[in-house]
């Protein structure tokens, strides 16, 4: 049975517990509900009160990471599906890739739109401008490549000669293979250059903004003591 019971008065939130969580064999099972309850409840205290997905909210207009999960995960799977139904032959194996690879050319499709968006959107300097540049093209190839190979095994109804088959999964290997790559650039402007990390945008430009003040107060400085009369602070002026 589940009862909540209050802290404080206002401004907290009702924290469920569990009663009987030490009683009889199932007590263990009890706890550890009891403490996940506890633990959520504490994690809506702390900072996700106003929104449960507050990290969604944070991504604005930048659905990229949002959806490019998807398509990684399914052309990868497409790819390890369809060569082992063609090694063993299984037939449901192959099924199951068809499917893989039309739900990841969709997501590939989507997720390169919402890059280009993003890319927009997205506050970058110069040093990540031609990462993100050959992001956006391996992003479209994908894309583009994937989708190819969708329509080619929905109008073939999966039937492929030797050569074909062949040609299908060397096609399909070259998708994995930007996936790879484009992933590994990705993660580089995330991990390496805080892309789309709004805290560390907001830290680097406050950093160039004190930046270019202390440039001004020196170039102030300097001109309104050329001759270097006045001494640093704690040295007064001597007379010769």
């Amino acid at each position: 049975m589940f009862t909540f019971s209050g802290p404080d008065l206002i401004g907290h939130f009702m924290r469920p517990s569990v009663h009987g969580a030490a009683d009889g064999n199932g007590g263990g099972f009890l706890m550890v509900v009891e403490s996940a309850l506890d633990a959520v409840s504490r994690a809506l205290e702390s900072g996700m009160s106003g929104n449960p997905f507050a990290g969604i909210e944070a991504l604005g207009t930048n659905l990229h990471p949002l959806i490019v999960h998807f398509p990684i995960a399914f052309l990868t799977g497409f790819f390890v599906l369809e060569l082992l139904g063609v090694v063993v032959r299984q037939p449901g194996l192959r099924k199951a890739a068809s499917w893989m690879l039309y739900l990841g050319s969709l997501g590939a499709i989507a997720a390169a739109v919402a890059g280009l968006v993003a890319a927009d959107s997205v506050p970058h300097g110069n040093t990540v401008h031609d990462i993100m540049e050959w992001h956006e093209r391996l992003g479209l190839t994908i894309a583009g490549l994937s989708s190819t190979l969708a329509l080619w095994r929905l109008l073939s109804r999966e039937r492929f000669s030797a050569m074909a088959q062949a040609l299908h999964l060397f096609l399909g290997g070259i998708v994995v293979a930007a996936v790879v790559f484009a992933a590994d650039m990705g993660g580089l402007m995330v991990y390496q250059h805080g892309v789309g990390v709004k805290n560390l945008q907001l830290a680097d430009d406050h950093h160039h903004h004190h930046d270019a003040e202390d440039h001004e107060h020196q170039h102030v400085h300097s001109h309104a003591d050329p001759g270097g009369a006045l001494k640093a602070h704690g040295e007064p002026d001597s007379d010769p």
